[in-house]
């Protein structure tokens, strides 16, 4: 039975991803590595952290990775941060929320951002009254594709896992959903993922209604 719905942040609530890309390009460039928006899409949905340490092992950069790591996050945060105050809502998210909380079915974020960018998004889309819960990285020991967020917004929410619906744009995203034991929607968005594993693919998120959630069960 449906009691709650966990979505995803970047891609899902927020159109972010143009941004992540762009300011993760920028800083990559500097230290010599050109990544393409192709390659970008291999670690879409995992933490910062993750997601520079997979690129720097890819491209064989490893010596003082830890450092490297965070003095790319410290570069990135410089522009990202200014340009996710400015960010737009994907186009039917927060009316999806606020229908789903309507029904009375419980609500989270659950996001691979850090807790800074959490509260801009949820303070900038006025998203408090709308949300049970809000889970990030820095709550978590693990990111996706591994279930630590959505296992923990199921605790916060007093929910068992099987009782939750994910709303993802990323592969690692909807992985980590089907190892935390949630049913998972796919929402194809700017990035074509991998959405195999997602029991509902959808294109718009308007399209969501809460009996097309409520029939994954």
């Amino acid at each position: 039975m449906l009691k709650a719905v966990i979505f995803d942040m970047d891609g899902v609530i927020v159109d972010s991803e143009d941004y992540h890309a762009s300011t993760e390009q920028e800083v990559l460039r500097n230290i010599g590595i050109n990544v393409c928006v192709e390659e970008l899409k291999m670690d879409l949905g995992k933490s910062e952290k993750d997601f520079f340490r997979s690129v720097l092992t890819r491209h064989r950069k490893t010596e003082n990775i830890e450092e490297t790591i965070r003095k790319l996050i410290k570069e990135k945060h410089k522009t990202y941060l200014k340009l996710l105050k400015n960010a737009k809502p994907v186009p039917g998210a927060i009316e999806l929320v606020e229908k789903v909380r309507a029904a009375g079915v419980k609500t989270a974020i659950a996001t691979s951002s850090i807790r800074k960018m959490l509260e801009i998004v949820i303070e900038n889309f006025n998203l408090e009254k709308y949300l049970d819960a809000a889970v990030c990285i820095d709550d978590v020991k693990k990111g996706k594709p591994e279930p630590d967020l959505f296992l923990e917004a199921a605790k916060r929410l007093s929910v068992q896992p099987n009782e939750c619906v994910v709303i993802e744009d990323a592969a690692n995203g909807i992985e980590a959903a089907k190892r935390a034991g949630m049913k998972s929607i796919g929402f194809m968005s700017k990035s074509k993922q991998d959405f195999s594993k997602a029991d509902l693919v959808v294109s718009d998120l308007r399209g969501i209604t809460i009996e097309k959630i409520s029939r994954l069960f």
